[in-house]
């Protein structure tokens, strides 16, 4: 296994702090280096993430302590769990994950370590996601894109993430909602945005599903047209309604990004890793780190995060399962 170890870039961050948030760093907590675990690739989003966190932690003056980014990749990020939940009992070791991607992670390869098990510390974004069409397709809104899938299953061809992840989740999901069996959902999953912007734009592809981040270009440029957008509000510059708003959240799995620390942490040991995120999480480094990649802040600390991550295991498990994966 080869594990990548880098710096915390700071260069993520265009722009210093505004006056006022050089808080000070707790007396006891941090008083020794921190390690930032992303579970998947340099360039990627935990990477990013993980980060983004680090610099704003520097930067906004949070802590004096340096935090140093370990990239361990594969498998979904199971690899890097396995990995991390070896650090029993240590509060300097920290893991930025999202949970749908990751639970599927951890249905689709049996991992053995659950993230329940690990300490939560916090919810801290989300990324939504845009249900798009080519341009020149036949279809004016979701409903009529799910009237035809439900017409012929088959014959509308998704595209978006890895295979059993959110994206599909959500396909699946609305497929559920139609009536269709989840197996007769024809979806075509990619290794990023790249290639199934491809199938997208050349017609191979009848729809796709994926973070506004990632479609936003084309999207202004005209290349795609948005359907729907996953969350609770509207996205900024994007003309397209919310599966809330269509009666349809029940139907998608929206992820929720955030930070985790290893199991035996002590209940002092997890506020002090709360409060010093929840610093960093206010300051205008980690406000930038937001605007920069389309995410949207969903604070939601310590217990609150485990019942998400709780929730969404059953969720997850169900959809896969009927999927045909995760045996």
């Amino acid at each position: 296994m080869k594990i990548i170890f880098a710096a915390a870039a700071l260069t993520v961050l265009a722009t210093g702090c505004a006056v006022g948030e050089s808080a000070e760093a707790g007396a006891e907590y941090p008083s020794k280096p921190l390690t930032i675990m992303a579970p998947g690739s340099p360039g990627g989003g935990w990477d990013t993430r993980a980060r983004g966190i680090a610099g704003a932690l520097s930067q906004c003056k949070i802590t004096t302590a340096k935090a140093t980014v370990v990239n361990v990749p594969g498998a979904g990020g199971t690899i890097g769990l396995a990995q991390f939940a070896k650090s029993k009992g240590d509060p300097y070791q920290l893991m930025v994950m999202d949970s749908a991607t990751m639970l599927g992670g951890i249905v689709n390869n049996h991992s053995p370590v659950d993230l329940t098990t690990l300490t939560p510390i916090a919810g801290l974004s989300r990324g939504p996601s845009a249900i798009v069409v080519p341009k020149n397709a036949p279809y004016a809104d979701l409903k009529s894109l799910l009237a035809a899938m439900k017409k012929n299953p088959h014959g509308v061809k998704w595209t978006g993430g890895s295979l059993g992840g959110p994206g599909q989740m959500t396909v699946a999901g609305l497929a559920k909602g139609q009536g269709i069996d989840a197996k007769q959902v024809n979806y075509v999953p990619t290794a990023g945005g790249g290639e199934s912007m491809n199938l997208l734009l050349s017609g191979a592809a009848t729809a796709g599903i994926d973070t506004v981040a990632e479609l936003r270009a084309q999207l202004q440029a005209g290349e795609l047209k948005a359907l729907a957008v996953d969350g609770d509000k509207r996205i900024e510059g994007i003309d397209a309604p919310t599966l809330k708003e269509l009666g349809l959240s029940d139907q998608a799995i929206s992820t929720m990004a955030g930070v985790l620390a290893p199991a035996g942490l002590s209940a002092e040991q997890q506020q002090d890793v709360v409060k010093m995120i929840d610093k960093m999480r206010q300051t205008s480094c980690w406000q930038q780190v937001l605007k920069q990649n389309n995410w949207v802040d969903a604070w939601t600390p310590g217990d609150s995060f485990k019942q998400v991550l709780t929730e969404q295991r059953g969720q997850i498990t169900t959809i896969l399962g009927e999927l045909g994966l995760g045996k």
